[in-house]
């Protein structure tokens, strides 16, 4: 069973031990950098093990777009189509309450992009490592 959740702590050497992150260099403390700066924090679990964690972050107080980021464990891995339609809800849910959210996805991990895709992300060019992408609120034409 799939459970998401606002938290306030993370156990976050558990989630980045089972992430794609786990031998990269600093990922702990980008990690921790994210936590320190996300107005919200989630965790999705399954089975009550820790799945993924995600949050946003607020470029500055005025900002009418969020910085979204999302780190996932093997066990997003096993149960990819739960996830990805816990994630387009989710995702929709946030588009009501903010018109753009922007982040990037580091590395090329196919799987990666197609979920992005999915939740209708725009990618821009790639620098380095990383693409850009934007997941805009849809307008409605009438």
């Amino acid at each position: 069973m799939i459970t998401l959740a606002k938290r306030k702590a993370i156990d976050i050497r558990d989630v980045l031990r089972r992430s794609p992150v786990a031998e990269v260099p600093g990922a702990e403390d980008i990690l921790k950098d994210c936590l320190w700066r996300s107005e919200e924090i989630w965790q999705g679990d399954y089975d009550g093990e820790a799945a993924c964690v995600w949050g946003l972050i607020r470029p500055t107080l005025i900002s009418d777009a969020a910085y979204i980021w999302l780190l996932t464990t093997d066990i997003v891995d096993e149960h990819k189509f739960l996830f990805i339609r816990h994630s387009q809800r989710y995702v929709e849910v946030l588009l009501k309450i903010w018109p753009v959210l922007y982040g990037e996805m580091v590395g090329q991990n196919p799987m990666t992009k197609r979920w992005l895709k999915w939740l209708g992300a725009e990618f821009g060019q790639p620098l380095g490592n990383k693409t850009p992408f934007a997941i805009r609120r849809k307008v409605l034409n009438g």
